[in-house]
């Protein structure tokens, strides 16, 4: 990678008059933003469907984007998008209920004049499984796991008469796949124009309730009935010391690795579409990986199973797969640390895990290899101003900064963004919130709680802080 400094900011925390961001005028500013002041990198976290939650790492496809993102004003007038009474002010669910129906508008007033039979070409191996699958999950109210089994048999009957019989429905879906990727790539297409690069997420495990599995259901450890025997978890970690239970179905990697790794291939090239650099989230999970039996409620019958190891991604190389970084954060083995120098790939360095008192920590920003992208903090990580207020925090950044304990906390973040910016790493993103010294009500995601997440929305006058002037040259000093 190019050595370089970015920001990290969700296209879902953009600045948007209804409150949830999207690919609208207001995302094209930002890029013109990052472009003033130098930044190289836009890390924007996965574009897939978000949950409930507003969290885009338990999506509905690994293959599919968010129609939320879609910008409907650029095809809706504004007494059309005022029926639907969108507005900041709404819920999470409500905007998405009333997006969804203005999207149902927009398709029925546009499809007939729209030609995307070029689009579902180019992704008839997953788009039509997708869509398959989003009509059968609304028709049938509710997800996969209660699926009768006649539908959980893609080839049945019932499901071929079902298809027969929803065509619109399962056209509309695609009608949405195809509006957001092409508006998806207008803006990327503009970010790259003013050199700048995407950098985007792909979660390592696919959500139980996905057309994922619906569809490709050998690659998963299933059983006889199409139930997971094992999901995914955590062992206590820097994030959450008891433990997690994700209940992602996991891998089958004995079948995957008779077909080659194909379905991983295939998401990889798919998401080298829709990205320039691919941040493939817990990939210590290629190594080993935890898993508890499925329906338990805690991690104690969890085991560790191991992984593909560097066979995947000899199989990713071998189909000129090279734009990836890998998230090596958490509990972290040797074994672990091994596989990802022996695929040659970046790492992640994060300042915030740095300060434990070992004067080894490789997190320390003296440490930081080349080949590496470094953070103050991740999407998963507080603000920094809020993590400065934890124990002992303060303190020892100070003293490692040489700065006296009693200064300012924003005079400590913008020392600690200059120390970043001067460390070897070829890339050092920034969160927005640092960048603006927000406190820790402005964090993005607490991992292990459920309420309070991905919520963080950029304020509309981000323009206009002073310390932007300064940034400008010491990116421009530091040869980033």
């Amino acid at each position: 990678m190019e050595r370089g400094c970015g920001i990290l900011l969700p296209i879902s925390s953009l600045v948007n008059k209804y409150g949830f961001g999207c690919f609208s005028k207001e995302a094209y500013e930002f890029v013109d933003f990052m472009s003033e002041i130098g930044i190289k990198y836009w890390q924007i976290l996965p574009l897939g469907m978000v949950d409930k939650s507003g969290s885009p790492y338990s999506s509905v496809s690994a293959f599919a984007g968010e129609p939320l993102y879609i910008d409907i004003e650029e095809y809706l007038n504004a007494d059309e998008i005022d029926f639907y009474k969108l507005s900041e002010n709404l819920s999470f669910s409500d905007y998405k209920k009333r997006k969804m129906e203005a999207l149902r508008y927009l398709f029925k007033k546009l499809y007939l004049s729209t030609n995307i039979d070029e689009f579902i070409e180019e992704n008839e191996d997953w788009v039509y499984d997708y869509a398959i699958y989003m009509v059968l999950r609304d028709e049938l109210d509710c997800t996969y796991v209660d699926f009768p089994d006649c539908y959980k048999d893609t080839e049945s009957k019932e499901t071929i008469d079902f298809i027969q019989t929803h065509s619109e429905d399962i056209i509309y879906y695609l009608f949405l796949q195809y509006l957001f990727f092409k508006q998806w790539k207008e803006l990327k297409e503009y970010a790259n124009s003013l050199g700048i690069k995407i950098i985007g997420d792909v979660p390592i495990y696919c959500a139980l309730d996905s057309a994922d599995v619906y569809s490709n259901s050998d690659i998963f450890m299933l059983d006889e009935n199409k139930i997971p025997t094992y999901v995914s978890g955590v062992p206590g970690d820097y994030f959450n010391p008891e433990g997690q239970i994700w209940n992602n179905p996991l891998y089958n990697y004995d079948y995957l690795k008779k077909t080659k790794y194909e379905w991983w291939v295939q998401r990889l090239k798919h998401a080298s579409l829709l990205y320039d650099y691919v941040r493939i989230d817990h990939f210590r999970g290629f190594e080993s990986f935890f898993k508890v039996p499925y329906g338990e409620e805690t991690i104690k019958n969890g085991k560790w199973q191991k992984g593909p190891g560097i066979d995947i991604f000899n199989e990713f190389k071998k189909n000129h797969i090279t734009n990836l970084i890998l998230e090596d954060l958490g509990d972290i083995s040797d074994d672990v640390r091994r596989l990802r120098k022996q695929t040659g790939i970046a790492g992640m360095k994060v300042m915030q895990f740095a300060f434990d008192g070992d004067y080894k920590n490789t997190h320390l920003p003296h440490e930081y290899e080349k080949n590496s992208v470094a953070y103050l903090g991740t999407h998963d990580n507080d603000t920094f101003i809020g993590f400065l207020k934890s124990k002992g925090a303060k303190y020892r950044i100070c003293s490692y900064l040489h700065l006296p304990p009693e200064v300012d906390n924003k005079i400590v973040t913008r020392m600690a963004i200059e120390n970043l910016i001067s460390t070897n790493s070829d890339v050092c993103i920034l969160t927005m919130q640092d960048l603006l010294c927000e406190d820790s009500d402005q964090r993005i995601n607490t991992p292990g709680t459920s309420k309070g997440n991905w919520e963080y929305k950029l304020k509309k006058s981000y323009r206009q802080h002073k310390y932007y002037d300064y940034l400008k040259e010491l990116i421009k000093n530091k040869n980033r």
